[in-house]
């Protein structure tokens, strides 16, 4: 270490062991010239004030994005109760197009798909249902011992054994229905590929795996359901 990093070393320890030290010789603030980012100098009073001011706003901006992320959140799971609601009272048939328009509705994304075992559930196939085949539990064979969702840019293959029309998906999630995905998938996919990453929080996703998994264990066939325990 050269001799001029040793004394700014010094002294930096020296300031942080003293934080008072300005205190006592007050006429330094405004000599002591600091420079800016974009070369121009200041003193240390101004200096310091612009960054008090910069943190303070990047606080504010941080808050106002937990606050929005808060009411969204509770808005959510309001609409998901309301569901719960809706769907405790509509017949059988009815419970599989129901829940796909309030997910359609409810969660933006370019593709959304749910893939069900034929075997336990009786349903039409269309664009956002299909059936959950040996292909897809070969692709996604990780659900068989963890639970957590799959997001980000997952794999080609993966994600086009679950939109197969679809070539210009740039990211997705995929979330398990049951133990195991014993009863199928859930996707969402964009065409963004910032839409969806491995941080993404999924809660309320899952949740909504939960909804259809708890309806499917209790209305599959009593041999399947045999089968499957």
């Amino acid at each position: 270490m050269s001799d001029d990093l040793k004394i700014q070393k010094a002294i930096k320890n020296y300031l942080l062991k003293n934080p008072d030290y300005f205190t006592q010789y007050p006429e330094l603030v405004t000599t002591i010239k600091v420079v800016q980012q974009n070369g121009d100098f200041t003193d240390l009073t101004t200096h310091q004030l612009r960054t008090l001011q910069k943190e303070n706003r990047e606080l504010k901006n941080q808050m106002a994005s937990l606050i929005q992320n808060a009411q969204q959140s509770e808005s959510m799971m309001n609409r998901l109760f309301s569901l719960l609601l809706e769907l405790s009272v509509v017949e059988s048939d009815d419970f599989l197009p129901q829940f796909v328009a309030f997910v359609t509705e409810h969660f933006k994304a370019d593709y959304f798909k749910i893939l069900l075992d034929e075997a336990l559930v009786v349903f039409k196939q269309d664009e956002h249902l299909g059936a959950y085949v040996a292909t897809h539990k070969k692709h996604f064979a990780v659900f068989q011992s963890k639970s957590e969702p799959l997001s980000g840019r997952l794999q080609q293959a993966k994600v086009q054994s679950i939109f197969p029309e679809n070539e210009n998906i740039k990211s997705a999630v995929v979330l398990p229905i049951g133990e195991g995905a014993e009863f199928g998938l859930m996707a969402f996919a964009s065409n963004d590929q910032e839409k969806f990453h491995p941080n993404s929080s999924s809660d309320l996703l899952q949740k909504l795996t939960d909804i259809l998994a708890s309806y499917i264990g209790k209305h599959q066939p009593a041999d399947e359901a045999q089968a499957t325990s």
